[in-house]
């Protein structure tokens, strides 16, 4: 019973202190259950780099400083093993930098990754640098500063030395008449430029719109320099031949033809000939208006009932519906709809296109969106809508269609009630 406590109690301590050596170890940073790989830098200078301090990579910490030695060969150097993670692998040409993370000066290694495709194996060197410390930038800083202040210095102190010896009294008043003159030329200044400023202000929006129509203008001859070279050569080749030509036969042309023009104009200013009463009668003005809206209304009657005016046989068992310009099909299932326009795509009836058209009907047939508008079985009416569409759809025309199908409009048109 007695051994049985004795190997308790031994085995009790050395858990203990395989606890107690494992917690040290932690607390260092070394964990003993996960695997790190270790690599070598090689630094002339540490600059209070010690044990533990972190390896980090964007902020990250990817390890801990293992070691610090001197090299062997007795240089100088230092040797700094650095403990990472196994994970984390570090490409050919990285370099290892120590930086200071803190404003308190506690030091720490930066890893700069190289875009090498290549990793280092655990034991190998990777090349080390060294940031500058906070005294040596601002002595870099401060260094071409303090040059320029000491050349100044030298500077005001030889113009002291010239003052003293150039200010006499003859001088002096020499100087304070020179900086009366300046002082009115100054108040002179502020004058000057308080009106400019007025005239600026006011005239700021003019003033911005010439330097942007300038603008336009040098970017139009910019771009069109070419075609104004061309421009100047056909000026100069066209002076060159005009100064060739002999002026006076010209000049004799030239008045014969304004006095025949003249003696043209007044033959037609009066009412003695054909011409003049082409121009100056109103009543022959509005027959030649009158003939030629009978004449559209002819054509587009002809075009509508082509049977008023020409004879034909032909075979067509479909049913014929017939109208006149102002009357109703004689079919009431037959309306008639201006067709606008057609596409591949929908289009939204609130576009802009379809404003001030009134209703709009979508008509999809063959993988096609046709847009309608109108609704009537009154031929007249849609022509006046169609009349109406055609300021902005020039393409719209009539169709026809029967309990909702669209049939040929030939076929209603064939002829007049």
């Amino acid at each position: 019973m007695k051994h049985s406590k004795y190997v308790k109690l031994g085995v009790l301590i050395v858990v203990s202190l395989t606890i107690l050596i494992w917690g040290l170890s932690y607390l260092k940073g070394n964990d003993v259950f996960k695997r790190n790989d270790y690599y070598f830098v090689i630094y002339d200078r540490i600059d209070g780099l010690v044990e533990s301090n972190k390896v980090i990579m964007n902020g990250y910490q990817v390890g801990q400083v293992y070691d610090i030695g001197f090299t062997p060969d007795n240089s100088g150097k230092l040797v700094v093993t650095l403990m990472m993670d196994a994970t984390f692998k570090i490409p050919v040409n990285s370099v290892a930098q120590i930086i200071s993370s803190d404003i308190m000066g506690t030091r720490s290694i930066k890893m700069i990754f190289s875009e090498e495709k290549m990793f280092y194996a655990s034991g190998d060197t990777i090349p080390g640098a060294i940031e500058s410390d906070l005294k040596e930038q601002v002595s870099m800083q401060v260094l071409p500063l303090k040059n320029k202040a000491e050349q100044l210095l030298n500077t005001i102190d030889s113009a002291i030395v010239t003052l003293t010896v150039i200010l006499n009294e003859d001088a002096r008043e020499n100087l304070s008449e020179s900086f009366a003159n300046i002082n009115r030329s100054i108040d002179n200044i502020e004058k000057t430029t308080s009106d400019l400023q007025q005239i600026v202000s006011s005239q700021k929006g003019n003033i911005q719109l010439t330097m942007e129509n300038v603008k336009d203008i040098t970017g139009t001859l910019s771009k069109n320099s070419k075609e104004l070279d061309n421009t100047i050569k056909n000026l100069s080749k066209l002076s060159d031949t005009l100064a060739q030509l002999p002026v006076s036969p010209i000049v004799e042309n030239i008045s014969e033809a304004s006095e025949q023009i003249l003696q043209l104009l007044q033959k037609l200013n009066s009412s003695e000939n054909t011409a003049g009463l082409l121009l100056n009668d109103d009543q022959l003005y509005h027959s030649i208006t009158e003939l030629s809206e009978n004449l559209s209304f002819l054509i587009k009657d002809i075009q509508v009932n082509p049977k008023r005016y020409l004879e034909f046989s032909a075979i067509d068992f479909g049913k014929e519906y017939y109208i006149n310009t102002s009357g109703d099909v004689s079919d009431k299932n037959v309306v008639f709809k201006v067709h606008l326009v057609s596409t591949e795509n929908p289009v939204s009836f609130d576009s802009k296109y379809f404003e001030g058209l009134g209703e709009i009907e979508e008509y999809k047939a063959n993988g096609a969106y046709s847009y309608l508008t109108g609704n009537t079985s009154i031929y007249d009416e849609i022509v006046k809508i169609q009349e109406q569409t055609k300021k902005k759809f020039p393409e719209s025309t009539v169709v026809a269609f029967k309990n909702g199908k669209l049939i040929k409009l030939e076929k209603v048109l064939k002829s007049a009630r």
